[in-house]
């Protein structure tokens, strides 16, 4: 007997990335230039909160990505996980979910002292 796929729930989402960098634009808060626009992905999040996310490129990102998290929901709930899974790159656990106190912590940590250690260096 085969073991039951774990379950995944899908969700469309963004954050703030570096889209390109013009040293035209670089000032005393932006050194390096950097254009800031809005990066979608789709994301996929289980009960013990380990995430996995997707990125998309597409003409119009934000409907793509919803398209596509809907339409992955409805493969997970015929017990399918999408085509390639396994690569998708694994996100940030949930804040206060199992993951998180499991090994999450310890990321935030590490990334909390590599800020404190550039910002003795002079910031980015």
């Amino acid at each position: 007997m085969q073991a039951p796929t774990p379950a995944w729930t899908f969700e469309a989402s963004s954050y703030i990335a570096v889209i390109g960098t013009n040293p035209e634009n670089a000032d005393i808060t932006n050194p390096k230039g950097h254009i800031y626009g809005l990066a979608w992905f789709v994301q996929a999040w289980n009960d013990y909160g380990d995430t996995r996310e997707m990125a998309v490129q597409a003409r119009d990102p934000q409907a793509h990505a919803t398209a596509m998290a809907a339409a992955l929901n409805v493969r997970m709930a015929e017990g399918k996980l999408p085509v390639g899974f396994v690569s998708w790159p694994e996100g940030r656990p949930i804040y206060g979910s199992p993951a998180y106190v499991a090994y999450g912590a310890a990321d935030d940590l590490a990334w909390e002292r590599r800020e404190r250690e550039d910002e003795a260096f002079g910031g980015y």
